[in-house]
């Protein structure tokens, strides 16, 4: 009987320490999951923006759903897979707040591949001239300017 007793409660806290981040093997990783989203953002401010400003006379359900079609091709998944895993993250508030917090950043996989950004360098940035019209005599420094004048001031 206490053995009985020790095992049950040893499962129980085995059980307990059951990582609480975890997702069932039917729900989309929680990566995937944030690129998914990303891109159906993008493409519901694409949506708005070019296509049914343009023409009006578009459904925006059946647009949207274009759309979302092509984005779920692009990833390998169902639509349902889809439902199921949104359906689990909405029932598991901090993991979808750690989805929806981190779409504010893109995703590194979604930015597009071969663009490079460069950083500026201190050439791009316009220096003063340091010669008297062009003529490539330098003007005298600065500070023996700011000396001689308070010399004349004072005196």
């Amino acid at each position: 009987m206490r053995t009985r007793l020790l095992i049950f409660i040893i499962l129980f806290f085995i059980a307990g320490c059951k990582s609480k981040s975890g997702v069932p093997s039917g729900v989309v990783a929680p990566k995937k999951m944030q690129a998914i989203l990303w891109d159906m953002m993008r493409a519901d401010q694409f949506l708005a923006d070019y296509v049914l400003n343009k023409d009006t006379s578009l459904n925006k359900t059946t647009e949207s759903l274009k759309y979302y079609q092509q984005i779920f091709a692009l990833h390998k998944i169902s639509k349902e897979q889809f439902q199921h895993s949104f359906s689990f993250y909405k029932t598991h508030p901090i993991l979808l707040k750690t989805i929806m917090d981190s779409i504010a950043a893109p995703p590194k996989d979604t930015v597009a591949k071969g663009v490079q950004i460069v950083p500026i360098s201190d050439s791009a940035i316009a220096k003063p001239d340091t010669t008297v019209n062009g003529s490539g005599k330098l003007l005298p420094d600065s500070t023996k300017i700011r000396k001689r004048i308070k010399k004349l001031v004072v005196n």
